[in-house]
């Protein structure tokens, strides 16, 4: 997906901006919850490729009409994380990130367009949600309820 292509450059320009930029004689990737910031974007890239895989596999063996769960999932999950990572990587550079000189300014926009035109975040998450509300319109099921309850971890 196009999409998590541009999450990838994202990281890429923030990496390469962390290390070759200082602040207060280190490099900023090295300075406040950058570290942080850069392990998020890259657990949130391969989570992204793996819900993509799973709504591909589902449309490939259910069909796109019972697929559409997963795909409006892909849908409202994707632009959105593309969005932030996409605006930290704006907040690493500064200035410079919604600046000419950077690709980042044009792709935050591109991908807050998507955002609209794959249909609104809220008509995805209401697929979603009526779906999972769905699984458990049977009745309210049983309640587990523990009088006491023993240690949580056990061990040697």
């Amino acid at each position: 997906m196009r999409s998590i292509g541009a999450a990838e450059r994202a990281v890429e320009l923030m990496a390469r901006r962390g290390l070759y930029r200082e602040a207060f004689g280190k490099p900023i990737a090295r300075l406040g919850k950058n570290m942080e910031v850069l392990s998020r974007a890259r657990i949130d890239i391969e989570s992204m490729r793996l819900m993509v895989l799973r709504a591909a596999r589902a449309m490939d063996t259910m069909g796109n009409a019972e697929a559409r769960v997963w795909i409006s999932a892909v849908k409202a999950m994707v632009p959105e994380k593309v969005c932030h990572i996409i605006d930290e990587a704006i907040q690493v550079h500064g200035a410079t990130g919604v600046s000419q000189w950077t690709p980042l300014a044009s792709m935050y926009t591109s991908q807050r367009t998507l955002r609209l035109a794959d249909g609104p975040d809220e008509v995805h998450h209401f697929v979603v949600a009526r779906f999972e509300l769905g699984r458990y319109g049977d009745g309210p099921g049983e309640v587990p309820i523990h009088e006491t309850t023993g240690p949580v971890f056990t061990g040697p």
